[in-house]
């Protein structure tokens, strides 16, 4: 059988395996969603023809259609398309490395770590795998050992950036963690190919600085008042900001009356 024709039969058999998702999107508007199953490596490896590596690759696109559904919010099936993706094409690094950055954002941070895990014993080297898995154990897990061993690990990767190499070098050089976070995310939308990963980032970036914009404002507030204000509203009402800026997650803001500090809740 030539190898095109084994691609025909490849995509019509694992059409099942996108199916219900696609259905489900084009029905959202008419019934409650449910979340896709998906198929298992080991079954998928049956209907494949051999061609893991095709496989694996269509559960990577499926998994980005599905993160990028609007029927979904927790996306608790994400981590299952990435392992089943890096089940199927062990080598194939980009599911390790999109998975350990995104999966914690979705409440699955634990699994997220082992799937980067197997990825930086098996995979083609690639650093986006511990520098992405750096910044997980940075933000998610407040794990500034780990954070430093794969930041190293990264920047001592054939191919990581010039840009990555400076945050890692810098990295726990300065006090202030939404810094050294800000910097991190800088360097991942800086340093991708990715869309989604890139405007996850740019959103990351945008977040931060409207959180050093407030407090900022808040130390003019402090200046012209000898106190911090109440609320982040107070420095509208005082005329130092126009508006508070929507954060890009929804999020709203709280400003703490004895040290100025903001936060996100």
């Amino acid at each position: 059988m030539k190898i095109s024709l084994k691609i025909f039969f490849l995509l019509i058999l694992f059409a099942g395996v996108i199916f219900s998702q696609l259905f489900f999107d084009d029905e959202k508007s008419k019934a409650k969603y449910f979340e896709p199953n998906v198929m298992a490596a080991d079954n998928i490896r049956v209907i494949d023809l051999g061609l893991h590596n095709a496989a694996s690759d269509l559960m990577w696109l499926a998994a980005i259609q599905y993160l990028g559904g609007a029927g979904t919010k927790d996306a608790p099936k994400l981590g299952d398309y990435m392992f089943v993706s890096a089940e199927l094409d062990p080598k194939f690094s980009y599911p390790y490395a999109f998975g350990v950055l995104m999966m914690p954002m979705f409440g699955a941070t634990d699994r997220a770590i082992e799937l980067a895990k197997i990825g930086l014993e098996k995979s083609d080297p690639d650093w986006r795998i511990p520098y992405y898995l750096a910044t997980t154990y940075h933000s998610e897990k407040d794990d500034p050992v780990n954070a430093a061993k794969y930041f190293d690990i990264a920047t001592n990767t054939k191919g990581a950036p010039e840009n990555i190499k400076w945050v890692a070098a810098n990295y726990g050089s300065r006090a202030d963690k939404r810094e050294r976070t800000k910097n991190i995310w800088i360097g991942i939308m800086e340093s991708t190919n990715d869309e989604v990963v890139r405007e996850r980032a740019k959103n990351y970036v945008y977040h931060f600085e409207i959180m050093d914009l407030l407090e900022n404002a808040a130390k003019i507030f402090f200046n012209k008042y000898q106190k911090y204000p109440d609320n982040v509203e107070a420095l509208v009402s005082a005329n130092i900001l126009r508006a508070i800026p929507p954060d890009p997650f929804g999020f709203s803001f709280k400003v703490d009356g004895t040290t100025g500090r903001v936060s996100a809740e």
